[in-house]
């Protein structure tokens, strides 16, 4: 039976832009009650005036999901302050790009410690509070990239696949436990701000591949699955060929998937090295949208076409 969401209570971590604030907005909507996180306070508290428009109660918790401690600390205060708490969201997410050897060790364990043990520290957080009442519904945010692999981007496919397994072993050891639900949503490229605020040792500006979601659409299926959880969600048919290809044609995903990975990722234009916001919430941009649907679609349509090219490439080495 779908949960109702007006008056419950949810918490989402990487609620200060992208899907986190998308989301935010969607639950705030349909009634519902938030504490929201990240790492800077600011961001939050225009997010949380946003949530406010809507009537509902929303309060702003800064917390770093890399420390256990700080998570645990923002589940006690959100029950505290919301009396319970009926969902959680693992929003939270960082990216660096560039050849293993390049990226530095700590951006490596950054981006591992914030895509896969924040989410980690969320469970441990939340799941004492959803078997007191018996019922709530974990929501991990994964990618595509944790069914397929990619070069340069080794931290985060490896952050990616290791919560896919364990949100598949956490809902195993949870099977009796009736009413408590853990729910993994895998999108493609999705149009938030992550990949300017990414970290880079590529040596050259990145772009999405297309076709690049609105965050809006995966806040809509976070909804939905806090309404009605599903086990897995893959976001949207080109995810699937892709996850497709990797399984059954594993052999023809590494002949072209990593030139064309390149090609349609990495631009022209050189870029600096930079650890972007993934060691320290640095002042940066906490829209919603990354501006790739929008203002730049000439840019994506290149990327387009350099991805078919790397295809073509990968074909013709062989």
């Amino acid at each position: 039976m779908a949960r109702q969401l007006a008056n419950s209570a949810v918490v989402i971590t990487g609620a200060s832009s992208g899907i986190g604030r998308a989301a935010a907005r969607q639950f705030a909507a349909e009634g519902a009650r938030l504490a929201l996180a990240a790492r800077g306070e600011e961001p939050l508290r225009v997010v949380v005036e946003e949530c406010g428009r809507h009537g509902v109660d929303a309060v702003a918790i800064p917390t770093d999901v890399r420390s256990e401690e700080a998570v645990r600390e923002l589940a006690r205060r959100a029950a505290e302050e919301l009396g319970r708490i009926d969902v959680w969201v693992n929003c939270a997410g960082v990216m660096a790009y560039g050849p293993f050897e390049d990226v530095p060790a700590d951006v490596f364990r950054a981006v591992i410690e914030t895509n896969f043990f924040g989410q980690v520290h969320g469970a441990r957080a939340v799941l004492p509070h959803f078997r007191r009442q018996h019922s709530g519904v974990l929501i991990n945010i994964n990618s595509v990239w944790g069914r397929i692999t990619t070069p340069h981007v080794s931290a985060y496919v490896a952050s990616k696949f290791a919560l896919r397994g364990f949100s598949e072993c956490l809902r195993q050891e949870l099977r009796d436990a009736k009413g408590i639900d853990v729910a993994l949503l895998l999108p493609h490229a999705v149009d938030t701000p992550i990949f300017p605020h990414s970290a880079n040792y590529s040596g050259r500006s990145v772009r999405p591949i297309p076709p690049v979601l609105d965050p809006e659409t995966i806040a809509r299926g976070i909804v939905r699955c806090a309404r009605a959880p599903k086990r897995e969600v893959t976001y949207r048919y080109t995810a699937r060929a892709l996850e497709a290809v990797h399984a059954l044609l594993p052999a023809v995903h590494h002949r072209l998937l990593p030139s064309a990975f390149e090609a349609g990722t990495f631009r022209n234009e050189p870029a600096a090295p930079t650890s972007g916001t993934v060691l320290d919430a640095v002042a940066a941009d906490h829209a919603v949208h990354g501006g790739w649907n929008r203002a730049r679609r000439g840019e994506l349509a290149r990327a387009f076409l350099a991805t078919a090219r790397g295809i073509v490439r990968g074909a013709v080495r062989g």
